[in-house]
């Protein structure tokens, strides 16, 4: 028997299975985005049955799990854990292999920095049906947010770039290409070559035109997700001035920029004097202000 032969049970093998359960979990707000194909493979090392798989057999599964999951209708989370039961928890039935899916599953939902409701369906359903104990769940969790340190840091200093670029609705070129120029302010993007600051910019535009056109969700992803994330003086620093670097980059700055900068201040918990010293060592290369002349 091939290592891809078909299990008897839902036709799936256990790559097919998995793969299914990744398509299912970035499919619960939208259809599959071909960014989310690429996460998909790149996270695929969180399962380690997938890691042994070629290229060409990966893409082969993947497109099974595709299928799969538009023919059961597993976008409807009301079908999810009646699919965790009866397609996953017979081919994947080894501890060790239980606890590696749902890594994996919580990788690609933390990839837009936060667990949604559909997606935590999901997640639920492996822990309820896999009977996984706390303590697995817990050092799963714990195994992403290590291993995927730098990259969560990345995406939520690009997305911040995104937010301060799209504050009084108009997108100046100047002021996106700054978003990449600049980033050498920030260590976290600062340490990215052009490659993997495409992924993460590909990324954090992903989370920003799903999420953040919305005011309240702006200011909710800044509060929760930002100021957790970005959460030292230094950093902190680093992000204000990245941020104000990418206002003003043509010397013109709108009032709902500034104000964006005032209150990134108190997010990021750097009002005292040097936030307020990189503060006005940007204001002082504005020339206009909303296009008015700046005194």
């Amino acid at each position: 028997m091939s290592a891809l032969e078909r299990l008897v049970r839902g036709g799936l093998t256990i790559y097919e299975g998995a793969l299914s359960c990744a398509v299912a979990i970035l499919s619960q707000d939208n259809e599959l985005s071909d960014l989310e194909r690429r996460l998909i493979g790149l996270f695929r090392d969180q399962f380690s049955p997938l890691s042994d798989l070629d290229e060409a057999t990966f893409q082969t599964a993947l497109e099974r799990g595709i299928r799969f999951v538009s023919e059961n209708n597993l976008t409807n989370s009301a079908n999810i854990p009646a699919y965790v039961h009866t397609h996953l928890a017979p081919i994947i039935t080894q501890p060790n292999h239980r606890a590696e899916l749902y890594r994996y599953a919580y990788a690609l939902a933390m990839a837009d920095l936060a667990v949604d409701e559909g997606e935590q369906v999901v997640l639920s359903a492996l822990v309820n049906v896999f009977n996984l104990a706390p303590s697995v769940q817990q050092a799963a969790e714990a195994d992403v947010l290590r291993e995927f340190y730098v990259l969560h840091h990345a995406i939520a200093a690009t997305a911040l770039g995104l937010i301060v670029v799209t504050a009084d609705g108009q997108v100046q070129q100047d002021e996106l290409d700054h978003i990449r120029e600049a980033r050498g302010l920030l260590a976290p993007i600062g340490r990215l070559d052009d490659l993997q600051f495409s992924l993460v910019y590909d990324m954090a535009l992903n989370i920003h035109d799903r999420f953040l056109l919305d005011p309240e969700n702006r200011e909710e992803f800044l509060n929760n997700i930002v100021a957790n994330v970005l959460n030292t003086h230094e950093l902190g620093l680093q992000a204000f001035e990245y941020a104000a670097a990418v206002a003003t980059a043509d010397t013109d700055i709108s009032s709902a920029e500034l104000r964006l900068l005032e209150k990134l201040m108190e997010t990021l918990k750097i009002n005292d004097a040097q936030g307020l010293a990189i503060f006005a060592r940007y204001k002082a290369r504005v020339k206009t202000v909303d296009g008015e002349p700046h005194e």
